[in-house]
């Protein structure tokens, strides 16, 4: 496992003050073979790690380009280019992942192999994993893959955001909505709101008996961008607000930004975002995106 320390400076970007950390994972042919690189930080370690110490809990890619879902907004206030800056041996890791799976999901064999290879590194290291910390659902073959992985590693809590709505039928079916091990999290801004509210409608799970009319429904969360501040009306009560780095809490205009949220509101936000990742403000003991 390796670590890189970023240096510190004065741009808008979390990564210039997140230690980093990742994995290489073999496949056939050990190290003269295919592999692949697993990665972490402060603000995602969970149960495998703490805020000094982070281990790996990822899979990444690279951004815009491993984003077929990708909007203007999500674009242009994108936190990978800072972590493209400030840790680029770990953007590196993300770009080698990009090339080598698309030969690994090339060939039905080898992609149905690394499945089993990928399932058993993360079952034996972790108790939840994240997919793409950076980069997103880049085809069907790769959402099936990722499905199949959290399928093969039931004990393992698996979450995911995306923009990839085109692609994410798969991942409903092995959702926590659904009965599976990973919490799907519809990644929405202003450009694609209205799409992410269709795909969630289109995916709701009914409980009860429609006769008596004794229905309870479960949606998959929204998790919805902010760069402006402006947030949508009626936001359901559920999603998660993640707010831009110019309206967090250290920012001149994030506290009256914050202020002026209704009550239902402050409490969607994202407080590692708004307040500041640390070992009580991080993914571990937060739950929100999780189930």
């Amino acid at each position: 496992m390796s670590k890189s320390l970023p240096i510190l400076d004065r741009k808008p970007t979390s990564a210039a003050t997140t230690v980093f950390c990742s994995e290489r994972i073999d496949g056939p042919g050990g190290a003269s073979g295919l592999h692949l690189y697993v990665d972490g930080n402060q603000k995602i370690t969970r149960s495998n790690g703490d805020f000094s110490a982070p281990r790996p809990n990822a899979f990444s890619l690279v951004q815009i380009t491993d984003c077929p879902g990708s909007t203007p907004t999500c674009r242009a206030g994108c936190y990978v280019h800072g972590l493209e800056q400030h840790a680029k041996s770990t953007h590196d890791l993300y770009a080698h992942n990009s090339q080598t799976i698309r030969t690994i999901l090339a060939d039905d064999a080898l992609a149905s192999e690394w499945v089993m290879i990928f399932a058993h590194w993360i079952s034996q290291n972790v108790t939840s994993f994240r997919w793409h910390v950076s980069g997103d659902v880049i085809d069907d073959a790769y959402a099936e893959w990722i499905a199949d992985v959290c399928r093969e590693s039931p004990g393992v809590e698996h979450w995911i955001y995306t923009r990839s709505f085109a692609h994410a039928d798969p991942l409903v079916r092995v959702s926590t909505v659904f009965g599976g091990n990973l919490a799907l999290n519809l990644s929405c801004d202003v450009d694609n709101y209205e799409v992410a509210v269709a795909f969630r409608d289109r995916h709701v799970r009914a409980f009860g008996d429609p006769v008596d009319g004794q229905m309870t429904f479960r949606f998959l969360r929204l998790c919805y961008y902010t760069r402006d501040g402006a947030i949508p009306d009626r936001l359901p009560y559920d999603s998660v607000i993640f707010p831009d780095y110019g309206l967090r809490s250290s920012t001149e205009s994030g506290p009256a930004w914050f202020a002026g949220l209704e009550g239902r509101e402050k409490k969607m936000v994202c407080q590692i975002d708004y307040l500041g990742k640390s070992e009580q403000r991080r993914c571990g003991p937060c739950q929100r995106c999780l189930t």
